[in-house]
């Protein structure tokens, strides 16, 4: 297996891409994921929702020198959780934001992968990765999904690129005002050419800040 296979088999690459992307007309060199809205995350009855501004572009990796290296996107996810800061007090904005580095799309779906910059509740080192995933709906955006990895998973020890299934709907928030939903553009995977070095393991889950 020659070593550019082998790269991508542990980048976990499953094609290009092209043949699942959702517009005809010529593919863009990167894949992007915007958007704006508010979703109903099911494991929280009471205050459900959430507001998730997306604006994230790039690819899953680039090669450096002949070495693959994981994480080649830019951009930003912020987030709100409209709620009370203890139970039966007034409702207020919680935002916090993911610097993105990761993007990967196939067709209407795309996981989103970055480092959580809010430290509100004090978050340690091991749960800063985020991992959010998107679904954009044929149907029209009041149809799309979104997930977030600390809604329904253990936070701690993430690695880039995995996410849940895109488990929460598209809803019109705590105010009754629909957004604009999410945009997945996909484009294909950067294919290295020739002789080129795996990608580096990830950091284990033992560092400090667990």
């Amino acid at each position: 297996m020659a070593a550019g296979t082998v790269a991508l088999c542990a980048a976990g690459a499953v094609g290009t891409g092209s043949a699942m992307a959702q517009d005809e007309g010529p593919l863009p060199k990167e894949s992007h994921v915007t958007g704006d809205a508010w979703v109903k995350y099911p494991g929280d009855p009471e205050y459900p929702y959430r507001r998730f501004i997306v604006d994230a572009h790039g690819g899953p990796w680039k090669v450096v020198g002949g070495k693959m290296v994981m994480g080649a996107a830019r951009g930003t996810v912020k987030f709100d959780h409209y709620s009370p800061d203890e139970p039966g007090g007034p409702s207020k904005h919680h935002w916090g934001s993911i610097e993105v580095d990761y993007v990967m799309a196939a067709g209407p779906v795309a996981v989103v992968s970055g480092i959580r910059q809010d430290d509100e509740h004090g978050i340690p080192a091991n749960q800063k990765r985020a991992n959010l995933t998107f679904y954009q709906s044929p149907r029209g955006h009041r149809f799309d999904r979104m997930g977030f990895s600390w809604g329904v998973v253990f936070p701690q020890c993430h690695q880039m690129g995995e996410g849940p299934a895109p488990f929460s709907t598209n809803s019109s928030g705590p105010f009754g005002k629909w957004l604009k939903g999410y945009t997945v553009k996909d484009a294909p995977l950067p294919l290295p050419a020739g002789e080129v070095q795996p990608p580096d393991n990830p950091p284990d889950c033992s560092f400090a800040g667990e």
